[in-house]
């Protein structure tokens, strides 16, 4: 069986940029009413001189920033191309994650989002990552991947995204 068969696989960023200065850098939104899980594999390139700030939010609808979630997650130990770059350092916990530009400048990073801290209590099922730009002087492109546990043994074939 192939991982793909197994687990559902989700573009949400493509080589975005995060020189748009927007107040909003909203991903796409997954639909996490079918799923138990989502691992996101998040990576930087070209960081500039300016820190982004990254949130994962739980909505009632397609792109809604409701509740900030607090986040497990793990940077890579090493630059992408890097002998230990697949191996992770220690994970730790945010609400408001601050991606260090001089730091973590094409690192990855893993993020696991257990859809149980959404608020599912208020039909919550939409996630979705959102960056900001303390000081409007980021840049840089970041590329986020989807993976996701479905919660049903039949399969992840339908669509998560609107």
């Amino acid at each position: 069986m192939y991982l793909s068969e197994k687990y559902k696989i989700v573009p949400m960023f493509s080589g975005y940029s995060l020189a748009t200065h927007d107040t909003l850098m909203t991903s796409d939104s997954i639909n996490m009413k079918n799923y138990h899980h989502a691992t996101l594999l998040v990576q930087f390139d070209d960081l500039g001189t300016a820190s982004p700030i990254m949130y994962v939010h739980s909505g009632a609808t397609d792109g809604a920033l409701t509740s900030a979630l607090t986040f497990p997650y793990a940077w890579g130990s090493a630059a992408c191309g890097s002998a230990t770059a697949d191996v992770l350092g220690t994970w730790s916990t945010s609400a408001a994650l601050t991606i260090t530009h001089g730091t973590y400048d094409n690192f990855l990073l893993v993020v696991e989002i257990d859809a149980s801290i959404m608020d599912l209590d208020n039909n919550e099922d939409w996630l979705t990552v959102n960056f900001t730009d303390p000081t409007t002087g980021c840049t840089g492109q970041v590329t986020i991947t989807a993976i996701l546990q479905a919660r049903y043994l039949s399969g992840p074939t339908a669509t998560a995204l609107a």
